[in-house]
């Protein structure tokens, strides 16, 4: 079998709430295709990405997609500026990985998770996530506190005991705070807990509530945050501070009584080792489609297994990005608990793949199809910016 042909496709031409997912599908001279996401569809940069991808993609034209190895090892090697690594090169990488280990499950007619060590997860825990932007197909931000505590009402009746949930990002009118870095001004942790409060009388003293900060605040002002908020039996912190300097966070987790997670913005196992080495991390967070791919997040992950650490893929994406997240975490032992975003409940990202996979009873259980289980829809090119490599 030999990759005859790669397509690339940035969703960007449609005004609705500002996503655009670069999604990637590998063609074979057996007729099998692949499918992969690269985890740039917010912020800024995710052109870069695409193009990567095209010129990573002439590499392997010809290549046999079951030479997973060797395809990432020339991409780190071979590229010149692989081994810089970075957010727009590992995103690159992991897209195309993704789609050579679908492949790889359809031609073998089994599920991709059975690959990676078959399921070791019967079902996966889910938590709704991000209920600052709404739980349902409407995404905006609130503002009133009232509204934190109905939004996670709307995810407890949907069967999910977990939530998360950024309460700095947003003044009580619904627009996006200041400046959170530094001493953090009363004001700011004052509307915060109210608002965690808030969410905690409305769900009760069992559901797990996870507070994330988007890395907003710094070391001084999340751990003001935390010591605030601690007394609300927090399940998690996530991304209290950027992820550039790992000792901060080592600092930080010496000054907080909350278990702390990172990772959406850390990549391979050598953006991973600092924080494995210092033990400053209780859950990662990486990205199928930024962390390198199947073939790198499972390196990720068995190493934090040696240090005890726990793993929670960052699922942000499309029904592409979900499906193979769900197949990664199926097959590991220290899995905790996996993200369900509110995106994939918006109309605009549900009409791009064939599979609307969805939790039950805030529980998933992992697709039984060959390779991770997804298809794209017209939709996407219709709504993409397309480029195609033979």
């Amino acid at each position: 079998m030999k990759i005859t042909q790669v397509e690339i496709f940035h969703v960007h031409l449609r005004p609705q709430s500002g996503q655009r997912p670069i999604l990637v599908k590998i063609s074979t001279d057996e007729g099998i295709y692949g499918l992969g996401e690269a985890g740039m569809a917010y912020g800024k940069g995710g052109s870069g990405a695409a193009a990567t991808i095209k010129d990573f993609a002439e590499l392997i034209i010809g290549e046999d997609p079951f030479n997973t190895e060797k395809i990432w090892e020339r991409f780190l090697k071979d590229t010149f500026w692989g081994q810089g690594g970075g957010t727009i090169i590992f995103s690159a990488i992991s897209a195309i990985d993704i789609a050579l280990w679908d492949i790889k499950g359809k031609a073998l007619g089994v599920p991709v998770y059975k690959l990676l060590g078959g399921k070791v997860q019967p079902k996966l825990r889910a938590y709704a996530s991000q209920l600052q932007l709404g739980w349902g197909k409407v995404r905006k931000p609130k503002g009133a506190v009232e509204e934190y505590a109905e939004e996670a009402r709307k995810a407890i009746a949907d069967g999910y005991d977990a939530v998360k949930v950024d309460v700095l990002g947003f003044d009580r009118e619904g627009r996006t705070l200041p400046k959170l870095e530094g001493p953090l001004s009363h004001k700011y942790i004052a509307l915060g807990e109210e608002r965690v409060r808030a969410i905690r009388e409305a769900v009760g003293p069992d559901v797990d509530i996870i507070i994330e900060n988007h890395a907003d605040t710094d070391l001084v002002s999340a751990v003001q945050f935390a010591k605030a908020i601690e007394k609300y039996n927090i399940f998690f912190y996530e991304e209290i501070n950027t992820p550039l300097n790992p000792k901060l966070l080592r600092e930080a987790k010496d000054k907080i009584d909350i278990p702390l997670a990172s990772g959406e913005r850390i990549y391979a196992r050598w953006g991973y080792l600092p924080y494995f080495e210092n033990r400053s991390i209780d859950v990662i967070q990486p990205d199928l489609g930024s962390c390198g791919g199947f073939s790198e997040f499972k390196k990720i992950v068995d190493t934090a297994h040696a240090y005890e650490i726990s793993v929670q893929a960052h699922v942000a994406g499309t029904g592409v990005a979900e499906a193979a997240s769900l197949h990664a975490e199926t097959a590991i032992p220290n899995f905790v608990i996996h993200e369900h975003h509110q995106k994939t409940l918006l109309p605009e990202y549900q009409e791009l793949v064939k599979y609307d996979y969805q939790p039950k009873d805030g529980y998933y259980t992992v697709p039984e199809l060959p390779g991770i289980g997804q298809d794209i829809t017209d939709e996407v090119y219709k709504q993409s910016d397309y480029v195609v490599v033979k």
